[in-house]
């Protein structure tokens, strides 16, 4: 399928996509957010996929957020049709916890508003040395609503993210890994070639193993004590009795690689 808005390719098993929206800056308009949905669907269903990166195709910026120029007009409105159709942001941000593969953003220069959204949606951000974060709908008369559960999930303190939250100031890559928003902060000209290395490290494990253990890590964050302790010892024996939990064992005691199962 071909895209205005963004480019889709494939690199061996990891599957990328770039926002390509050069004259806004890559905001999170209409088309853009329903073809970045529509394309984290498609390559989650490639079973040739084990981990997916989304970064920007431009230099100097992620993304800048919402595109208030395309809708200020309407902006009431268009909240309400999103919440009654369950489309627009909200069910990007859902998409990408609900996804099968890891997905890990790649953040380059400016990542503000939804572009913070975007990067603290996705499984795992790495971020160039000169990026740049922020929350400045307060500045605007809105507030991050949608974002605002990735948000607390991610951070080590809940102070510091309504802080964030209800200044609108800009914080740097460097104060985004001390938060816990970010997982690796590199020069700008190894972005790309981290991100990728993180990419096969992660691909190379077994696809069966991550799709369990990723959606066991998410419903786990829901669940009180006990209660993910019995799941968690449910969801072990799952994947211990599995084809790849077989095979990864015997090839430990074999001392040889493991070859894992594809994915249908």
């Amino acid at each position: 399928m071909s895209y205005e808005t963004i480019l889709v390719e494939r690199r061996g098993t990891i599957g990328i996509i770039k926002l390509n929206r050069p004259e806004r800056r890559n905001a999170l308009g209409a088309q853009l957010v329903a073809e970045l949905t529509k394309a984290l669907h498609d390559v989650d269903d490639d079973p040739e996929v084990h981990v997916i990166v989304i970064m920007s195709n431009l230099p100097r910026v992620f993304s800048a957020g919402r595109d208030l120029a395309e809708g200020s007009a309407t902006l009431a409105a268009d909240i309400i049709k999103q919440r009654e159709s369950d489309s627009g942001v909200p069910r990007l941000w859902l998409t990408l916890r609900s996804l099968k593969k890891v997905v890990i953003a790649a953040v380059n220069g400016y990542a503000l508003a939804g572009g913070t959204g975007l990067a603290v949606c996705c499984d795992l951000v790495v971020a160039a040395e000169d990026a740049i974060f922020g929350l400045p709908e307060v500045n605007v008369g809105l507030f991050p609503f949608t974002l605002s559960p990735a948000l607390v999930r991610s951070t080590t303190s809940l102070k510091k993210c309504l802080e964030l939250i209800l200044t609108g100031e800009r914080f740097s890559a460097q104060e985004a890994e001390s938060m816990g928003l970010v997982n690796k902060v590199v020069p700008p000209d190894k972005l790309e070639e981290s991100t990728m290395e993180l990419a096969q490290k992660i691909a190379s494990k077994s696809p069966t193993t991550l799709q369990i253990g990723k959606q066991f890590f998410y419903n786990m964050l829901d669940m009180e004590y006990a209660q993910a302790t019995k799941y968690a010892a449910e969801v072990l024996t799952i994947v211990a009795v599995s084809e790849d939990g077989r095979e990864g064992q015997r090839a430990f005691v074999e001392k040889r690689e493991p070859q894992w199962k594809k994915l249908t």
